[in-house]
């Protein structure tokens, strides 16, 4: 099972939208996908209709900080689709992971156990738009890690903050890689045509990629989560959802070939 991690310590850049895109094409391309939502916002959750625990989420219950606990349940969305849900008791595992030795493994420790369980093809984490002891697991926890990325002056102050990070968690978890970074949000203005030739430069020094095609701005993400649908199934062919059915299929490509 590989895990691609969607990171990025910037809220509002179309995180949970592209996590949804992506485990929806991937699962209909016939891969056995888990999501997991780590985030205690818990948006990706309530983004397929769903609701949690919210004292001790499922997610919660995944990383296992109390071994007398109950064990987590993925649970089934759709053919080849399941998710771990979460909300905002899975909070509570910053505070207590600061105590724990080895405590950015958890989550590794975690996967490691549902993989020799179930025979999923891909995990696919949304991760917390911080940094935090729960970004930190993410991070130890990753095969790859993408990077959406909203074309705007403000959205390159946290990337060299993000990458440093994650260099210094290569140093204990060296098979951790950038897959790349996924453009969404994209208006058609000359500011966004300058961020994004800005995040090119920056990832050919990093060696890794710019996804393409750029995710236009669009309403209907924004709406599908209020019926509890993906973008496929909410709007299939709008433009918008044709950009992630063809940013989906490059990512998985990519990911096969990795």
């Amino acid at each position: 099972m590989k895990v691609l991690s969607l990171v990025n310590q910037k809220g509002g850049v179309a995180k949970t939208t592209t996590a949804m895109a992506l485990a929806d094409y991937f699962s209909r391309a016939g891969k056995k996908t888990l999501l997991l939502d780590f985030d205690p916002q818990g948006s990706l959750t309530t983004s397929f209709g769903l609701s949690e625990d919210t004292d001790n989420p499922q997610a919660l219950r995944f990383l296992a900080l109390n071994r007398n606990g109950s064990p987590a349940r993925a649970q089934h969305i759709a053919k080849n689709l399941d998710i771990i849900t979460s909300d905002i008791g899975l909070e509570k595992a910053n505070t207590e992971l600061l105590n724990l030795l080895g405590k950015e493994r958890y989550l590794r420790r975690a996967i490691n156990g549902i993989a020799q369980k179930e025979n999923y093809d891909y995990m696919i984490i949304d991760s917390n738009p911080s940094f935090s002891q729960l970004t930190m697991n993410v991070l130890y926890a990753s095969d790859q890690v993408l990077v959406p990325f909203k074309p705007e002056y403000n959205s390159f102050k946290g990337i060299i903050q993000l990458f440093e990070n994650i260099e210094q968690m290569k140093e204990i978890q060296p098979s951790l890689n950038v897959l790349g970074f996924a453009v969404t949000m994209a208006r058609q203005t000359k500011s966004a045509e300058e961020a994004i030739e800005t995040i090119k430069e920056f990832a050919a020094r990093q060696t890794c990629k710019v996804f393409f095609p750029a995710v236009r701005l669009s309403v209907a993400c924004a709406d599908a989560p209020s019926y509890g649908k993906s973008l496929y199934a909410y709007k299939p062919e709008s433009n918008v959802t044709q950009d992630y059915e063809r940013l989906a299929r490059n990512i998985l490509n990519a990911l096969e070939e990795a």
